[in-house]
């Protein structure tokens, strides 16, 4: 089957819905949404800074979200 070309609009690629989670709230969500944690455990953001350090936790949140590249 050949592939037919595209002749109509794509609106459902033009809507942007605007972002009210903080990044690493949303990094979290996705997270969790993933491997089904139960809530009790405590936030990623204390166990990084735990594992990590606060400083160095901020800057690994930082630079795996798009606030971060910039």
């Amino acid at each position: 089957m050949t592939p037919k070309p595209i002749t109509s609009g794509m609106d459902a690629m033009l809507v942007r819905m605007p972002r009210t989670e903080l990044p690493d709230d949303l990094l979290l969500r996705h997270c969790l949404a993933i491997s089904g944690t139960p809530p009790t455990r405590p936030p990623v953001k204390a166990r990084l800074e735990a594992a990590l350090g606060p400083e160095l936790a901020r800057r690994l949140v930082s630079s795996l979200t798009a606030t971060g590249r910039n």
